[in-house]
């Protein structure tokens, strides 16, 4: 479902610290800004059919530097001259909580969590629990090396030139632009089994699965456009489908 806006919000402000409207969907913001202990991070994700998905994500900062008492231990009993050494951020001084990691990092999750819809499930050991929830059947379309096996469908190259910009639109927030996705996120549709198996490819632009949602509000000209530029594109040689293949399957 493409997305209209991200909003940011910091420890209940009302004012979005940012507001983003184009991918890559990333914020840095240097926490130094805040006061150490806890805060909230809010993300709040506005799609174009007017729905919205808030997330949550509760965070520490620890940005003061760490100091070291040497010469008076905890309930030592003293008297007389007391020489005590104050090593304040001294490089050897490990601090006691853990710094936090970048709120640009946590803010590109969140906002990529927030936003998921994945148009097929993943291969390779990155994405191996994406892989077994949206296991697809087994093909003879794909090779050893991801092309096609046998004879390819016929490409019609107007319709993929369609289905570029139905992928920039929809697509390529998450996908990227040269299809290889975000490792671990979202999976790479350059050289995918999965992609080369026309009937899987149909059935989850249709349905969707799992955090993805179906794209059946698209007309089958649209589907069929997308679906044939991903085959298509790359390093991808997986032949063409037509709108009647997706109206069929509806």
């Amino acid at each position: 479902m493409p997305i209209e806006r991200i909003e940011v919000y910091l420890d209940g402000g009302t004012q979005p610290v940012q507001v983003l409207t184009q991918p890559p969907f990333k914020v840095t913001y240097d926490t130094r800004s805040l006061s150490d202990g806890e805060h909230l991070l809010r993300v709040v994700t506005h799609y174009t059919n007017g729905a919205r998905e808030v997330k949550e994500i509760p965070f520490k900062v620890a940005n003061t530097p760490g100091v070291l008492v040497q010469g008076l231990e905890e309930g030592k009993e003293v008297s007389g001259t007391l020489d005590v050494t104050l090593r304040v951020a001294d490089p050897d001084v490990k601090p006691t909580r853990e710094r936090f990691p970048g709120l640009g990092a946590v803010i590109a999750t969140a906002v990529i969590l927030g936003g998921v819809w994945l148009f097929f499930a993943a291969t390779g050991v990155t994405n191996k629990t994406l892989e077994e929830v949206a296991k697809p059947p087994a093909t003879k379309e794909a090779g050893a090396h991801g092309e096609a096996a046998g004879p390819v469908a016929a490409v019609d190259e107007a319709l993929k030139a369609k289905g570029e910009q139905v992928y920039s639109a929809n697509c390529a927030g998450c996908h990227q632009p040269t299809g290889k996705g975000l490792p671990g996120v979202f999976p790479a549709l350059d050289g995918s089994k999965n992609v080369a198996d026309k009937a899987y490819t149909i059935n989850i632009l249709l349905k969707g699965k799992g955090g993805m949602p179906g794209f059946a509000q698209l007309s089958d000209e649209e589907l069929a456009g997308v679906a044939t530029y991903i085959k298509n594109s790359w390093s991808n040689n997986f032949g063409g489908v037509t709108p009647d293949e997706f109206k069929a399957a509806r």
